[in-house]
This record gives C-alpha cells, structure tokens and sequence, in this order.
C-alpha cells in the first residue's frame, strides 16, 4: 500500500511526521497539498492497524467525491473505498460501512448512523475532519470527535486554510478536535514558498450612481426615524449610521425579547419590532449598495408577502420614506437600469480561460447568469447550495460540466468557496468584498492553485463594499497574529494548554 503517483514535498513530510505522533491542526494554504497529508497518514494507519478503517469526512458531497477521487488516484492498494451520503438507504450504508477500508463521508451522515445504532467507531484507526474550522457549537464535526475519542487507538487528522480571526476561537477549534498538535504554514513560509504559483490581487472600483445614491438617501432617513426612537427609550446608544451593527440589533432584539416576556411588560413588543424593521432597512441598504436593483426588488416581493403576517414589515411598508424607496426601485427596474457592477463584470472575463464569479446571494447569480448570457463567447453555469437550489448529485455534474465543457464562466454562492480544486480556474472575481477572513481566504484558493492566478474584488466607492473590504482586511491580519501566537504555544511546552493533551 503506497502512494503512486504524487510525491511528498519536505513540508509535507515534516506534517505528516508529526501528525503520526499527535493529535494534529494542519493550517496551511489552500492548493499546497493538504489531502496529500491524509493520504499519507491513512496509508501509515492503515499499516499500522491493518484490520482498521479510515473516516475521511467532509462537509459536502462534492468535498466527498474530491478527496475520493484523490485517494484513489494515488493509492497504490487493493483497500475498498466508498462515499457515504444521506442518499443512500440506511441498510445499504450499514452494509457499506462494514464492507469499506475507506470511507469519505459527511459529517451529517455518520451522527446519524451512529445516533441510530447503524454504525461504530471502534474500528477507525484515523478520522480525517476536512475544512476543520467548522468544529464549533453543535456542528457534528464535535459530537462525532467527542465519541470517537473515546477509542484506544483514535487518532485525529484536522485540515483547513482559514482556521478563524481569533486566538479564541482557534483554541475551540483544538479543544473540540482534541489536537495537541498544530502545524502551521503560510505562504512565505520557507519550506512551502517554492511551491506557491503568483496571485495578483486586483481592487476594481466602481462608481456609485446618483438615481442609487437617491435611494440609498430615503432608506436612510427611515432607518434614523426609528433608530431615533430606540435611542430615546434607552435601548440603543446611538443612531450614528457608521457605528450600527447588524449584529448588535439582532442581540438588542433579543435581549428585549426576552425582557418583554420576563415582566410580562409587552408594551415593549413594539420597540422589539422597530428593531426587526431596522435590521430589514440595513438589509436592503446592503442589497442596493452591493448587489443591485433586480435582488433589492426580489426582496420587495418577499416583504409584501409578509405584509398581514409580520408587524415589523406591516410598519415599514406605510413608511411614507421607505414607501417611496420601493416605488423607485421598481420604477428603475422597469427601465431596465441596474447597479453598474453589472455592465463592469463581462469586461474583466477573458473567454479563453476559466473563471469563478462569487456572490453572497442566490437572486444575483441568477442575475448574473442572465447577463452574461449575452455575450457570445461568455458560457457560464451556476453553482448554488441544496436550500430550494440544487442537489448534491446536480452539484457534482455542473462541476463536472464546468472542468471538462465549453463553459467558461461559474457563478457561485458561498457553496463553492470551500475546498473546491478546479486547477484550471486563472481568475476568481468577487462581485462583493465579504466581511469574513475564512471566506475571503476560501474565495481567493479557488485560483493559483497549479498555475499564476488573479483574483478581482468589485467595490462600489463610498459604500457597505469599502467598508467590509477592510473589515476583511484587518481580520486576516488578526488571525495571522493569533497563528504566530498559537505557534508558540505549541512549540513552547510550558505554555502548552494542557486541556489540549490527549
């Protein structure tokens, strides 16, 4: 049982050494061979415990059927290996499991089939636990390491490139995991430069239309007024625009809730739904500044849906502002005006080779798509999540379609953001800068990955784009501070968490 083909690189090596020993987070960039690792370390378990399996989980499917065509192009060995989704029937993924050597499988599926008594873990001598940064809260990466632990001869592989912004949260990472054991590498890393293809990262700014700019205006004189109301009961401290935060509204929201019901004081029900409509104002602020008219008006539709059924949405749609908001988002439409990321987006394509197009909503890959399509020697396919979208099974075939037809364009939500190995892929362009370090991260590997790559970000001046560039920015510097941290934790015994030891 060898490798056949692909031969280990010294930073592999030197991983792989240490993963045979410990517990171990392998943290390096995406396209530098991290499956080559768990192939290893399946290969060396498998030897060592030769009537042992190897649980190789992932979070989709897609991952699934990747790193099983990996292992089995480069596996050297008459070892059974499967894929094991929800699709099958669970008497049929019982028979599979007992008869495999291998198994890549989604964490989803395995809870399950252990949950139901269907399978056990006493005779996995290696879990591989792939885009690792997932292992936090009640994901089932944590249940499934929990249980697995338990066994005399566990050992854990965890792989990802973006583990997270904080110390902190790397730390849960480990202590879920159980990891004792962390290796880290970057791109200037001395061992793993030689290996990294060029990346040219390129800002496309782009001017925000005056008729947006009048929208933009009205939205936000609806969202003071109620902002302005909050602030005077007490429940917010400011109505300053540039330091309100989505996210502290959402906890404002529950935090009153929760009083509302504690005190049985409901008169505070209406501060609760003032706070809803502000957090659907920034909604739409965000969708007009970002994505454009067309998903602002897809949004629109949804609100009046909800016109009878939710008191938050009832208030905003007689707003004489908001009102007038909406009655000039469809009137553009009408005239077929668009946000100008759309005119900008075909010009950056180069037909002759292959490109990714991500966007954070699924209304703007359809509007994209249809765009697109105007163009002659554009072809692009999308790639869009299971939720009213696309099955596992339609996931796999349009990647097929994308590596080996004509299309040269894919348009994706965040589903194509993790772990996905297109080689062929020269450029990934952002329609949208995206507030997150991980999915910045995930979004820049889909390109440079055997070959130089660029990646392109849209960002619309004096917007929400500018400012979640930078939120991006300083994050990804912040986890790399947290990385150097953690590095010396681990080589430095003293200072070694012990609740980390196994």
């Amino acid at each position: 049982m060898e490798i056949k083909k692909l031969k280990p690189r010294l930073y592999q090596e030197k991983i792989f050494h240490t993963a045979t020993k410990k517990n171990t987070l392998v943290i390096i960039p995406t396209g530098l061979g991290k499956t080559l690792i768990a192939l290893m370390l399946a290969i060396h378990r498998l030897k060592k415990y030769p009537n042992s399996k190897v649980l190789f989980l992932a979070p989709t499917k897609p991952l699934c059927k990747q790193h099983y065509s990996t292992f089995s192009n480069n596996l050297d060995s008459e070892k059974i290996l499967t894929t094991l989704t929800g699709a099958i029937a669970p008497d049929e993924r019982r028979r599979i499991w007992n008869d495999s050597d291998i198994i890549f499988a989604t964490p989803q599926t395995i809870a399950n089939d252990l949950i139901n008594g269907r399978i056990e873990l006493e005779k996995i001598s290696l879990i591989i636990f792939d885009e690792a940064h997932r292992a936090v809260g009640d994901y089932d990466y944590v249940f499934l390491a929990k249980n697995y632990v338990k066994n005399e001869n566990a050992k854990i592989l965890a792989l990802t490139a973006s583990p997270g912004s904080d110390k902190e949260y790397i730390n849960k990472i480990r202590k879920n995991l159980y990891i004792n054991a962390v290796e880290i590498r970057h791109e200037n890393s001395p061992d793993v430069s030689p290996y990294v293809e060029k990346r040219d990262i390129k800002k496309v700014f782009i001017d925000f239309p005056e008729n947006l700019k009048e929208l933009k205006e009205l939205f936000e004189i609806s969202l003071r007024k109620r902002l302005s109301i909050l602030k005077n009961e007490g429940i917010i401290e400011t109505i300053d625009l540039q330091k309100i935060r989505k996210s502290e509204l959402l906890r404002k929201q529950s935090k009153t809730a929760g009083e509302a019901r504690q005190n049985g004081d409901f008169a505070l029900m209406k501060y609760v739904s003032e706070i809803a409509a502000c957090i659907k104002i920034l909604h739409c602020l965000e969708l007009l500044q970002t994505q454009g008219i067309k998903t602002l008006s897809k949004f629109f539709e949804k609100l009046k849906g909800q016109y009878y059924k939710v008191k938050a949405t009832k208030g905003l749609l007689n707003d004489s502002d908001f009102k007038e908001a909406m009655k000039r988002t469809f009137e553009l439409g009408s005239m077929g005006i668009e946000h100008p990321k759309f005119e900008k987006l075909p010009e950056l394509i180069e037909p002759e080779s292959k490109t990714i197009v991500f966007t954070n909503y699924r209304n703007t890959v359809k509007n994209i798509m249809n765009n697109l399509k105007k163009y002659p020697e554009i072809h692009p396919i999308k790639f869009i999540g299971q939720k009213k979208g696309m099955s596992q099974k339609e996931q796999i075939k349009t990647l097929e379609k994308f590596k080996k037809e004509k299309y040269n364009v894919l348009v994706s939500s965040s589903i194509g953001e993790e772990g996905l190995d297109i080689p062929e892929v020269k450029k990934v362009i952002f329609f949208e800068p995206i507030p997150s370090a991980l999915r910045t991260i995930q979004r820049r590997g889909r390109t440079a990955r055997r070959s130089p790559g660029e990646v392109i970000l849209l960002i619309t001046k004096g917007t929400i784009d500018e400012k979640y560039y930078w939120v991006s920015f300083h994050k990804e510097r912040k986890m790399n501070n947290a990385l150097k941290e953690i590095k010396k934790d681990t080589n430095n015994p003293q200072r070694r968490l012990v609740e980390f030891e196994k």
